[in-house]
């Protein structure tokens, strides 16, 4: 037992953020085996929190959350300490290898620990966190569930799980609009200046503004979203970048240098934020969240601006009243679905984004299945959406066509022994290559992956996006198959507008026979690919001058139509 003298400065010592100093005295004045519970959770945060913390800091802290939760499995001190521990191992997957071991005990814990608190919020919480980690998208779910059956109040947990399910067939649209309509209620209704009180007839130029928390280095929509703001038409839209978050690196200023006005205001509050833009007078406030923010999209559940509209990041309804419109295409959600969307859909004529392309030169690259003696599929997409039925057809595509391998890399860190485990039910994990994402950090060397690929795969019923942009700018063709929503139906749009309607499938069956007629017909996959290297950002795709065109006609329609309404 430790003094309580001693007790009450080693907490000081944590509040005072001193923290090396109480590592120090906590190590000098006890053994680990000797600790409380409670200390030893402080001493694994304060190796955690520290600056300039080693990796051996790090997995030490994992001891220390492990052996407070062993000391007091039954209190609240050990739930601190399971909760930290798997919080740890998520937060850190992209940074470190060697994690699966200490969440694989960390999941027998926390089966443990169920029977004495499941109905308690926080370790539900982390349980959604350790099962996306560990890929159970029914376990996943399931908890989700309980949290939303005992009316959890957290936005995050609301949005999480009608993110959750564009994963898995369990829902179709009306089910998930059904759903998106209450989320408004978990969000507050900020108190704004009244859009009649601000005067735009001053504007000579449309104030269009951007809210993102994502413009930095490594995210997705930082492709697309550079040379449509370069070609925006300068002479008719005055630009407002609004960065929500708090990083400062190269991507984030190029795009930066696109903006007429920028401001980073990851700092502030979301009313502050909204006071910000209001400021400004924006005329058409442009979403680049959707629910892949909780903490942020709530700035769209006011009415700030005359027009709000949600673009690219969250290819499904919001659900919130103030949103106006969600931009698609033609080939996104038909016009007898749009009921099951809150917002007005408007269409780009020909796709709903545009890749910015990369800077490598572009080499043309022969289908590796002429030196291979056989046909190599891939998919570098998060494994998060791999689902059942993908996994499914996945592993009859190489049960049925003899030698051949699917090399597959997530875009996040997840468990990948797992993903290995269900293709092995299938008796096909021999077939599959499955690649760490931190052995490739570099952009140029994850893009020549796909010169060991014939054929990427795309998921279902969340289909890849950058993904498939990537695999096609490297000349790879992706076999897609159709949907029944925005979400699932993005590799259909990405496929016609590549002029590739050959590689959408009406349906699994279709799928996997097309797999196999590509598998046994060098010829026709060899002209493909040389098509593709040939004309590929001739097409939309990559088109950026003209889609930055149409993207400044439907913002000019949308605000003519506000004007005259």
């Amino acid at each position: 037992m430790i003094s309580k003298i001693l007790a009450q400065n080693i907490k000081d010592l944590f509040l005072q953020k001193k923290y090396q100093e109480l590592i120090n005295k906590a190590e000098k004045f006890t053994d680990i085996s000797e600790r409380p519970a409670p200390l030893s959770n402080l001493v694994g945060l304060s190796k955690v929190l520290k600056p300039n913390k080693t990796k051996e800091d790090f997995f030490s802290s994992l001891a220390d959350f492990e052996d407070c939760y062993l000391k007091a499995k039954t209190h609240l001190y050990g739930l601190e300490g399971l909760c930290n521990l798997i919080s740890v191992c998520v937060l850190n997957s992209n940074k470190y290898q060697g994690l699966l071991n200490h969440l694989r005990k960390a999941e027998k814990m926390y089966l443990e620990a169920e029977k004495i608190f499941n109905n308690n919020e926080r370790f539900l919480v982390i349980g959604t966190d350790l099962y996306k980690y560990l890929l159970d998208h029914k376990k996943m779910l399931k908890i989700l569930k309980k949290l939303i059956s005992q009316e959890s109040k957290s936005k995050i947990i609301r949005c999480k799980y009608a993110f959750t399910n564009n994963y898995i067939y369990d829902w179709d649209q009306n089910d998930y609009f059904r759903y998106s309509k209450t989320l408004k209620n978990y969000f507050p209704k900020y108190k704004t200046l009244s859009i009649p009180k601000i005067d735009y007839k001053k504007n000579n130029k449309i104030k269009v503004g951007f809210v993102a928390t994502d413009f930095k280095s490594g995210h997705s929509i930082t492709y697309f979203i550079k040379n449509t703001f370069k070609y925006l038409d300068k002479e008719k839209f005055q630009t407002y970048g609004f960065s929500l978050s708090k990083n400062n690196d190269e991507v984030k200023n190029s795009i930066k240098k696109e903006f007429d006005n920028w401001y980073d205001i990851g700092d502030l509050k979301n009313k502050d934020v909204i006071n910000v833009i209001q400021k400004e007078k924006i005329q058409i406030l442009i979403d680049l969240m959707g629910l892949t923010s909780a903490e942020r999209i709530g700035i769209f559940n006011s009415r700030i601006c005359p027009i709000q509209l949600s673009w690219l990041a969250y290819c499904n309804t919001i659900g919130f009243e103030s949103i106006d419109y969600l931009v698609a295409d033609k080939n996104l959600i038909y016009k007898n679905e749009e009921k099951f969307y809150s917002e007005k859909i408007i269409r780009l004529p020909e796709i709903w984004n545009c890749h910015s392309g990369f800077k490598f030169e572009r080499k043309f690259n022969s289908t590796p299945l002429k030196k291979n003696g056989f046909i190599t599929f891939g998919c570098f997409g998060n494994f998060m959406k791999v689902s059942e039925e993908t996994l499914e057809i996945w592993s009859k595509i190489l049960s049925k066509i003899n030698n051949s391998k699917l090399i597959l890399k997530s875009s996040n860190n997840l468990d990948k022994e797992e993903i290995k485990k269900k293709f092995k039910k299938y008796n096909v994990d021999e077939s599959v290559i499955i690649l760490d994402r931190l052995d490739y950090p570099d952009l140029e060397e994850h893009l020549k992956l796909y010169n060991k690929v014939d054929i990427s795969l795309d998921t279902f019923p969340y289909n890849g996006v950058t993904t498939s942009f990537e695999s096609l700018w490297m000349n790879v063709p992706v076999l897609t198959i159709k949907g029944f929503n925005f979400n699932s139906r993005c590799g259909e749009s990405i496929m016609k507008n590549a002029g590739m309607d050959f590689f959408i499938s009406s349906d699994q069956h279709d799928y996997i026979n097309k797999a196999i007629f590509l598998s046994e017909n060098l010829v026709k996959l060899e002209e493909e690919r040389y098509k593709i290297y040939k004309g590929i950002l001739k097409t939309p795709l990559f088109n950026s001058k003209n889609f930055a065109l149409n993207f400044s006609n439907l913002l000019i329609e949308v605000y003519k139509t506000y004007k005259n309404s």
